[in-house]
């Protein structure tokens, strides 16, 4: 690894060498998030970099080998987080990895997958599920159809025999989601740049919605959770007289909990009020409070739902919490295995 002469820094060039020389000892580096810009085509790596001119950089990660080592490890550099811990920046000179037969038939990229290079709880597929889901940002799925290049971000933790573990904040999640999207805000203004995607919660975003996020997140109020998460809406194969709607949302996994999910008959629940109900979940399980099985709560209209601790009806396949209204027809578990038989591998599922 190098420490970077070429980038002015307010520590001293001892300081830098200092931590340049003790991340190159690092034998093993555990990803723990990340968060991706797509360009229309790969940027330079010198022009990544002075970008990230108000962040200190540190060193050069260790680049996978042979024609698919970028699936670990593309040209790139890792950057000092302003709260403690570190980044690590890599450019990808091709489009996203999103080909699921791909995953399963190139060993080193399976790999990958396998050990979090792109998302600890991100699975292949991603992107096109947040494409076909990209309700927050209606232009989403063609801007995105349209990149050839991709920059990512991840944090994690780095560790050797000489120092078991790197980093001040890697129990913390939300720190680090918010530090990596303040590393995408500067890289999003580049021309090229054409969205923001967080993997495992397969969202994507525009540079608007980031900038009005993070502008928002300088006062005191809830984490920007709508930047690495997606709301989705399908609708579910039914039977007889009822349709069945399915909201839930992809994301909390990066928290370490189920993501919630809503079931409900069309037409006898509001999808408003419902969205509301899934989003407070969120932010009382972004706080790292659980919801235990049997825990009952008002949507957005007062009606109330209640919980079961179940798996995902729709991919990917996930520990979800499950709100099934109290007072309307509830599907039963036969309609629910069978939607999920159904639903399983398409591009909604």
């Amino acid at each position: 690894m190098r420490a970077p002469t070429d980038f002015s820094s307010p520590e001293s060039s001892g300081e830098v060498d200092r931590k340049a020389n003790k991340l190159s000892r690092m034998e093993r580096f555990s990803f723990t998030q990340c968060a991706c810009v797509l360009f229309d085509h790969a940027p330079a790596l010198e022009v990544v970099e002075r970008a990230l001119k108000d962040w200190t950089i540190v060193g050069e990660p260790n680049q996978g080998e042979g024609d698919d080592g970028w699936a670990v490890c593309g040209p790139g550099f890792v950057a000092e987080l302003r709260g403690g811990g570190f980044a690590v920046i890599d450019v990808l000179d091709r489009a996203w990895p999103d080909d699921a037969a791909t995953a399963e038939s190139v060993p080193a990229i399976g790999s990958a997958w396998h050990a979090g290079a792109f998302g600890p709880a991100a699975t292949p597929r991603a992107l096109a599920r947040a494409m076909d889901q990209s309700w927050a940002w209606p232009e989403g799925a063609q801007t995105a159809s349209g990149h050839g290049g991709v920059v990512r971000l991840r944090t994690g933790t780095a560790s050797s025999e000489e120092a078991p573990v790197e980093g001040d904040a890697q129990s913390d999640p939300l720190y680090e989601l918010t530090s990596l999207t303040e590393l995408a805000r500067p890289l999003l203004r580049l021309p090229g740049a054409l969205a923001f995607f967080v993997p495992a919660g397969e969202a994507l975003r525009s540079r608007a919605q980031v900038e009005a996020a993070l502008d928002r997140k300088v006062g005191f109020g809830p984490p920007p959770i709508e930047l690495w998460s997606n709301l989705r809406s399908v609708a579910l194969p039914g039977e007889g007289s009822v349709s069945w709607l399915l909201m839930d949302v992809v994301g909390m996994g990066q928290f370490g909990q189920p993501d919630p999910e809503a079931l409900f008959a069309e037409g006898q629940e509001q999808p408003d009020a419902v969205e509301t109900l899934l989003r407070n979940v969120c932010l009382h399980l972004t706080s790292a409070r659980l919801i235990p099985a049997g825990a009952t709560a008002d949507d957005g209209s007062g009606r109330r739902w209640r919980a079961t601790a179940a798996s995902g009806v729709v991919a990917p396949s996930r520990p979800v919490l499950r709100w099934l209204p109290e007072q309307s027809v509830r599907p039963t578990e036969a309609e629910l295995a069978s939607a999920a038989a159904v639903t399983a591998g398409t591009g909604s599922g």
